[in-house]
This record gives structure tokens, C-alpha cells and sequence, in this order.
């Protein structure tokens, strides 16, 4: 947080000097009335999907079908006294009918096994409950915002400051989940210099140090019992033993991002919008920030960051690398981006390119044996003497880029739109110890190309659903794991009436560097190469063997039937390509699983079709 006041008081002195004393001068009589309103919208959905691979990631089986029911309700309370505002916004997620051990994630009864893991609430995706018989649901609600909104006081120029949880909006583009999307907790200032110049900071805090590692509590090992349970400072009980072992510390570094973002508007109708950012993270990030909202993107079979327990050579009664705390902290990563987003409208033309380069470096803990593809990209060379098992931190240089351009003509109640869009990736033998030649977005929230059309290579109609997941998952990633991305689409929408418009669409997908198909999924680490030749058995280098994703085809259609009220239906199909595909079998070819097996040749075709009644309010 040290650095957050630092930042802020910067920030002011750039935005510009005390206005002059006039600005103290008493407000008039009769101050606003406070106003109260709520908005939102409630969404009832059904959907049917085959071989979407949501859970497992394997498109080289055809038998994970499903069809369900849900219903999602998102609510915003604003409190507004002149221009200052209060926002509260809060959304709930729930199935039809009960789909896990609890109507709830957060439901009464759940357990912690013997693994230290919490045993409840419902096995999907994107909902915290499902609603059965009574629908009585406990702790279903998400808090999304919460933030005040004010025009800042005693400066020359215009400015909204806005604290607290918020979404990101337009802070880093126009276009959707190129860098920055979602929500954080932080600072956003807009500054308004003239009609043609404002200027955006953006202040987003990750994760919290609070009292720092010396004093942090520990985070107890499960006992035999199944209960958490912490003896005497610094030891647990082992769930193995019930003996007493170090602790693993609950420690977290002061990690943070800042974006400054400039818009220009030179003539009517171009909008141009620069944006640097800078990312610091120290050790591991919160999960969250780790896997979900792709910041920390694990890719190449190379978790980012790996939990260094109380048995690793860096735990904390251990001597060996400075600063090591079984929390990966004393790892840094500094990452930059620099870009621009424009947006042209001239008529029926409009044009919307972005450009996005990326560099700085990552520094990750190697530990052979440990950490999984650590042995498989070479880490031989990797000992600290007197600690069992060695390794070391190795550190990755960043230099990556995403380039999008859409674009589309208006002909009357007909749209015809494109798009091309290219980012950087690396090819199966660069190790991801080494270089980072993959763009990472801050937070997509698993919104690119959302707003695109897609239904399986991005998020559709149905915002649960989309193709694979984890690092994998392109809404996410923006790339294909660390192979990059090469997309190219087409589509039309036609308004047969103002209440009823219909669209189509196409959208080949490419990786920008050839992906080895022998590759089999890590946990929380995408798709390792294998080392191992599928006809030799031998050690080899791994070769990538295709580049082809894909195409998919939609059809759509929107009927705005009473006021407030939409139906949307879609329907996505995609012709699977040879560069989805990958070992079923989790493991190198001479781990005990030999030759290829049926389930490791080919990939699947994909099919998803949704209906959505939307109540906006």
C-alpha cells in the first residue's frame, strides 16, 4: 500500500496545481436531495453443448455432452447525492435443479479431507449454487462492485475519482478485453484537459502484504483427524504422520499494476487512446490472479508459480536462495506494455485497430521433481549445494505482441464486419524458464472477442461456455497456450425490423507457431511438450505439427419483444483442427504409457447452441 499513496500523490501533481481560493467559496442554499436507483437485468438461459471439453480439455472424445437450465441475476444499487455516487452491484449465479454435494459452494456441512481440500458445493462452471426443490440457496451472492464515484476537489481541471471495487471499463481500450477487462480494487482518475484530451490513471491492487512475511500467519496442515490444526507457532500437524512440520507461511507480496491512458480526439469521428501499464508481482499471486483472470498465465506444462511446501528445499527453516519462504516471494516480475487503441467512424465505415508490445522479465522457481516440465526443459544445471533436491530461480525475458484490427461497412439494415488479429507465441522446444514470447493480458475476465460473435472459440450467448480450459481457454489467454493466435473472420447481421435482427458468421483460427500435438495437460500448466519421440521412445526435441485451430460457423438471431425484454439464440459449430490436439494420457511416452493410443489421434468436432431471455431494467 506504500506504493499506492506514493502513485497518488504523483498522479496529483501531474493533474495540476490547487485551484485558486474561489474554489473554497461557500456551496449555495439548498443542497441536492440524495437519489436511489436500481438497475440490471435477469437472464434465463438453456444450452446444449457436445464436445465442448470445459472440463477436461480432451477434443479427442465425444462424449461429454450437456443440456441445462440457469438463471443469472445482476443488480446495481446507486446512491447519488449531486454528482457524487455510491455503487453497490452484486450478481447471482444458480443452475435448475441441484448439480453438486450442496445447493451452494458456501452451503453448510462441507468438509476438509485429508488433502486439505474443501469437499462441497456444486461441480460447474461459472455458478456458485443451483436452485432444487424450495430453492432455499446459502450463500450465493457475489459482491461485484462496491465504490464511490466524486469529482475531486481543489484541481484545475475536471476529475472523477472513483474508489473502492469498480470495473475496469475503459481504462486501458475501447475495444473489449484486449489488455484489461473485468473488475479490480483500486484507483481510477478521469481528467477531462479539454473535449479533445482526457486522460485516464488507473491504480489496481492484486495483493495485499498487510504486516509482511516476518510476523504473516501460518496457514496449519490438515491433521489425521480431517480438522485444521495449528499446535505452537510455526508448527502443524502432518496429515500423513500427525507429526508436527514447519508450516507453510500465508505470505504475499505488495503486488499491484498501474495503467496511464491518454485519449485523443483530433478530428470528429477518431478516437485515439495510447496506454502503457506496468505490472509488479512478487512470489505468488492469489488464485484468482494466478489462473482464472489469466495475469499469471501458466503455459508450456510450466506452473508460474509453485507452492513450496514445508518438504521443499526453500521452505523457511531452510537456508539456500535469500528471501525464500515456501510462498515464492524474492521471484519478481516486472512487465511492461505499451500500445495503442483507435476507433474510426465516417459514415457507414468504421474501423477499430489496436497494437499491443510487451516486455520485461519473470523470474519463476525451478525445483527438479517439483515442479512439472522443470526436468523436461533442462534443469540439470539447476543445484544449490546442501539443499536436498536443489534449484534455483531462473528468470524469463518478455517480448511479446497482440495486434487486432475490425473493421465494417453499414448498408442500410445490413452489417458486414472483418477482423484479423495475430499474437506472438513461441515455438514447443523454447522453454518458458527462458523467454515469454506470448502476450498476457492484465484481465481478460474470458472476454475477448466476446463481443465478436463466436459462441465456442469465445464466450456467446451462453458467457459459461467456451472452448477448453484453463490456459488453453483463448477468451482467457488471447493465445493458444504459449503457441500464439492467427484469427481471421467474417460476419453480417441484417435488422429485418427494428425489434428482429438475424447474422452469420465465420472465423478461421491458426497459432502463430506450429503446436506439437504429443503434448499432454499439466495441472494449472496448459500443454507440456513431450521430450520423448513417439515412434523411438527416445529423448528427443520436442516439433511442433500443426498450426490449424479450426473453423467456426454461427448463426444468430435477437428479438426484442416487449419493452426491456430480449430473446437471443445462437447456434456455433466448429471444424476442429489437428493443432487441438494432444495425449489423453498425461505423461511422457515412456512414463509407463507407451505408444499412442486411439484416444491420442484426431480431434472431435464441437457444437453449442443457446436460447437466452433477457429482462433489463
Amino acid at each position: 500500500m506504500r506504493r499506492m499513496l506514493i502513485l497518488s500523490l504523483a498522479l496529483l501533481a501531474l493533474v495540476g496545481f490547487l485551484a485558486p481560493p474561489a474554489a473554497f467559496a461557500q456551496a449555495p442554499a439548498g443542497a441536492p436531495a440524495p437519489t436511489f436507483t436500481i438497475t440490471g437485468f435477469i437472464d434465463n438461459v438453456t444450452t446444449y453443448t457436445h464436445n465442448i471439453s470445459g472440463y477436461d480439455s480432451n477434443l479427442n472424445r465425444s462424449r461429454d455432452n450437456q443440456w441445462y437450465g440457469r438463471t443469472r441475476g445482476r443488480f446495481d444499487i446507486i446512491g447519488q447525492v449531486g454528482p457524487a455516487k455510491a455503487v453497490f452491484g452484486f450478481e447471482i449465479d444458480g443452475y435448475w435443479g441441484e448439480v453438486g454435494f450442496l445447493d451452494s459452494v458456501s452451503g453448510p456441512n462441507c468438509v476438509v479431507n485429508q488433502s486439505n481440500a474443501v469437499q462441497c458445493g456444486p461441480k460447474t462452471n461459472g455458478a456458485e449454487s443451483s436452485f432444487d426443490l424450495n430453492t432455499d440457496t446459502q450463500g450465493s451472492i457475489q459482491v461485484k462492485w462496491l465504490y464511490t464515484e466524486f469529482p475531486m476537489p481543489l484541481v484545475p481541471f475536471a476529475t472523477i475519482v472513483r474508489l473502492g471495487a469498480q470495473p475496469f471499463a475503459t481504462a486501458a481500450s475501447y475495444k473489449l478485453a484486449t489488455y484489461a477487462n473485468g473488475d479490480f480494487s483500486g484507483v481510477n482518475l478521469y481528467t477531462t484537459f479539454s473535449p479533445n484530451f482526457k486522460l485516464q490513471f488507473t491504480f489496481a491492487m492484486l495483493d495485499e502484504a498487510i504486516v509482511g512475511k516476518g510476523t504473516a500467519p501460518f496457514l496449519p496442515i490438515a491433521s489425521s483427524a480431517g480438522g485444521l490444526q495449528a499446535t505452537q507457532p510455526g508448527k502443524c500437524i502432518a496429515a500423513s504422520t500427525g507429526g508436527l512440520v514447519a508450516c507453510q507461511p500465508n505470505t504475499r507480496g505488495d503486488n499491484f499494476s498501474i495503467i496511464i491512458s491518454p485519449e485523443i480526439t483530433p478530428f470528429k469521428g477518431l478516437d485515439i487512446k495510447p496506454m502503457y501499464s506496468y505490472l509488479y508481482i512478487n512470489g505468488m499471486t492469489g488464485s484468482n490472479t494466478q489462473a482464472t483472470d489469466a495475469t499469471r498465465q501458466q503455459r508450456g506444462g510450466v506452473p508460474t508459480f509453485t507452492t513450496l511446501g514445508a518438504q521443499s528445499p526453500f521452505a523457511p527453516s531452510t537456508a539456500g536462495i535469500g528471501g525464500a519462504d515456501g510462498a515464492g516471494t524474492g521471484a519478481h516480475e516486472n512487465r511492461h506494455t505499451i500500445g495503442v487503441d483507435a476507433r474510426y467512424r465516417m459514415g457507414p465505415w468504421q474501423l477499430d485497430p489496436s497494437v499491443y508490445y510487451q516486455w520485461g522479465t519473470q523470474a519463476k522457481w525451478l525445483i527438479p521433481g517439483l515442479n512439472s516440465g522443470a526436468d523436461a526443459y533442462g534443469a540439470g544445471d539447476c543445484t544449490i549445494p546442501g539443499s536436498a533436491g536443489g534449484g534455483c530461480l531462473k528468470t524469463a525475458h518478455i517480448s511479446a505482441w497482440l495486434v487486432d484490427v475490425r473493421g465494417g461497412f453499414q448498408l442500410g439494415p445490413l452489417l458486414l464486419q472483418g477482423m484479423v488479429a495475430w499474437t506472438s507465441g513461441q515455438s514447443a522446444k523454447i522453454s518458458p524458464y527462458r523467454a515469454i514470447n506470448y502476450f498476457q493480458p492484465l484481465d481478460t475476465d474470458t472476454g475477448y472477442m466476446a463481443d465478436w460473435g463466436t459462441q465456442i472459440f469465445s464466450l456467446g450467448v451462453d458467457y459459461y461456455q467456451i472452448l477448453v480450459t484453463g490456459p488453453s481457454n483463448m477468451g482467457v489467454a488471447i493465445g493458444y497456450d504459449k503457441y500464439g493466435r492467427i484469427v481471421a473472420g467474417a460476419k453480417a447481421s441484417y435488422a429485418v425490423t427494428p425489434a428482429l435482427t438475424v447474422g452469420a458468421g465465420v472465423t478461421p483460427n491458426w497459432t502463430d507457431k506450429k503446436v506439437d500435438t504429443d503434448s499432454f495437460l499439466v495441472g494449472n500448466g496448459g500443454l507440456q511438450p513431450s521430450f520423448v519421440c513417439r515412434k523411438t521412445l527416445q529423448s528427443c526435441r520436442p516439433e511442433g505439427d500443426s498450426n490449424y485451430l479450426g473453423t467456426e460457423i454461427n448463426a444468430s438471431l435477437t428479438y426484442r419483444f416487449a419493452p426491456g425484454l430480449a430473446f437471443d439464440w445462437a447456434v456455433g459449430y466448429l471444424f476442429s483442427g489437428n493443432a487441438l490436439a494432444h495425449r489423453y494420457v498425461g505423461s511422457d511416452y515412456n512414463a509407463g504409457s507407451g505408444l499412442p493410443v486411439g484416444k491420442d489421434i484426431g480431434v472431435d468436432n464441437v457444437l453449442i447452441t443457446t436460447a437466452r431471455v433477457r429482462f433489463s431494467f
